[in-house]
């Protein structure tokens, strides 16, 4: 599969408005260790040792639409109390929009608290009211819709069966979008599934899909036609079923595609559904197929499920998923690319900027890249081209390649991107990255560090670091030279 059509869209500056409706969930986190029982009763003393909160259920379909650089506007009810003003402060704070947050005085923002002993999770309390919100919140959001629906360029309804997407809420709401060419991404948790009927796509679960045609699914063929009667069921457009470890199904009126999975190893499931409705709204926001949509959604998935807990899945952890044809590499990337990659409104990420020729890599580079990566988050390697070499060094330098010589770099570990730039120095490039370190060797004062002035303007820094002693490609070069009997010095006026 060749992703090269995607990559623009994963890269523009510019992401899609999307409206994330459904259920939104205060998760809380209580980290301790347990030492002894209680003389109470025979059960363990949990020693808190931290607190952590996440946003959960549809709070995280917008999270991670917010991570992936969309504009994003979250819908669903809280109560009046500090849980829902934590959920708000984590909405502003990550730049959702809230105002389609509405308050229920008569029920508590739900909140899921786990406590967790070491790697025992030890009991999780529940504050929830699972009712139907009252009609007149239904009003409320349903008023809203009408008056705004044509904002949205997608919309995600998230549905955790908290009482939000009431009958009359999915009904109207996505009779609405439709009337407005607006798509729509339902995750369902409902076992009747024509409650989402006029829906665009709808993407249950392996275990949601036979709740919802009332028997077990075991073969692919079993899963296949499961998938047609849900289609048939809520004249969706398409239904994605996510098999886990067996990847995707994609089904339309027209057949089907199978979409394999590319996890390698699975830590932890929690929350891949929401990732896999994030990248598909994004995708299909942004005008995408639904194939394509379904693709990049289960690249995405294979990175939730490898890491422990609830966490985002970017922009950066797709593209290093996707293999690139072109260059052979995941890591190098032109500097629109990176620019777009690493835009202003990043999340704090220290990024550190080292550049050079790196023409026959040596241990002097080895130590100068890991030690520049030590220093921040991610490691970009500014490398000049071969045009450039040759006006810096004259006509038979470079001895590499600039192709072998990027992929050399993107080899190792400690690099995290290659750039390369055909200019003499680095300042037009420093310019459009705006890294917050620009790493140089000790060799130079900090006075003749080219671009220095440049990083320091928006408030970064220059370090120095020292080198290797006794290293160098020109050395390299020499002794070459001298093993085969020549003389440097006349190689060099020939």
């Amino acid at each position: 599969m060749r992703y090269d059509h995607i990559r623009p869209i994963l890269l523009s500056a510019k992401k899609p408005h999307l409206l994330v409706i459904g259920d939104v969930i205060l998760d809380k986190f209580i980290w301790g260790s347990v030492d002894r029982i209680s003389p109470e009763a025979p059960v363990q003393i949990v020693n808190i040792r931290r607190e952590n909160i996440a946003l959960g259920g549809a709070s995280n379909v917008a999270n991670n639409l917010a991570a992936i650089g969309c504009e994003v506007t979250m819908m669903g009810v809280i109560g009046a109390d500090d849980h829902g003003e934590t959920l708000r402060d984590e909405f502003r704070g990550k730049r959702i929009h809230d105002d389609a947050l509405f308050v229920d005085q008569s029920r508590p923002t739900t909140t899921k608290t786990r406590v967790i002993a070491g790697s025992q999770h030890v009991v999780r309390i529940d504050y929830e009211n699972t009712d139907p919100i009252p009609g007149a919140l239904q009003d409320r959001i349903i008023d809203y819709l009408g008056k705004n629906v044509s904002r949205f360029d997608a919309i995600v309804v998230s549905d955790y069966q908290k009482g939000v997407l009431t009958d009359t809420v999915l009904h109207k709401g996505l009779s609405l979008a439709k009337k407005g060419n607006i798509k729509t991404i339902v995750d369902p948790k409902r076992k009747n599934f024509s409650a989402y009927r006029q829906a665009s796509i709808i993407k249950p679960n392996l275990r949601e899909a036979a709740a919802a045609v009332g028997r077990e699914l075991r073969t692919a063929e079993e899963v296949l036609q499961a998938a047609k009667e849900i289609l048939e069921t809520t004249q969706a457009e398409n239904v994605l079923i996510t098999r886990g470890k067996d990847g995707m199904l994609l089904v339309d009126r027209n057949g089907h595609d199978t979409i394999s999975a590319t996890a390698q190893e699975v830590y932890d499931v929690t929350g891949a559904g929401d990732t896999v409705s994030a990248f598909l709204g994004f995708m299909i926001a942004a005008g995408q197929s639904y194939l394509d949509a379904a693709r990049i959604a289960n690249l995405a998935a294979g990175v939730a499920v490898s890491r422990m807990g609830t966490a985002t899945v970017t922009i950066e952890d797709v593209l290093h998923q996707i293999e690139d044809s072109t260059s052979g590499s995941r890591k190098i990337l032109t500097r629109e690319e990176l620019a777009a990659l690493l835009p202003p409104t990043r999340p704090k990420q220290t990024i550190v900027f080292t550049n050079g020729f790196f023409d026959i890599l040596h241990v002097g580079h080895i130590t100068l890249l890991g030690k520049s990566k030590a220093l921040g988050d991610k490691l970009i390697v500014g490398l000049n081209s071969d045009a450039s070499i040759r006006r810096n060094k004259g006509d038979k330098r470079p001895i590499v390649s600039e192709r072998e010589r990027a992929h050399i770099l993107a080899a190792l570990e400690s690099v995290d991107y290659v750039v390369l730039f055909d200019e003499d120095t680095p300042v037009d490039l420093l310019r459009a990255l705006k890294p917050d370190i620009l790493v140089k060797g000790a060799d130079y004062a900090l006075d003749d560090v080219v671009g220095r002035d440049v990083v320091e303007s928006y408030g970064g820094k220059v370090a120095l670091i020292d080198l290797v002693p006794g290293f160098s490609t020109t050395s390299i070069v020499e002794s070459i030279l001298r093993g085969h009997g020549r003389d440097p010095r006349e190689d060099e006026k020939n």
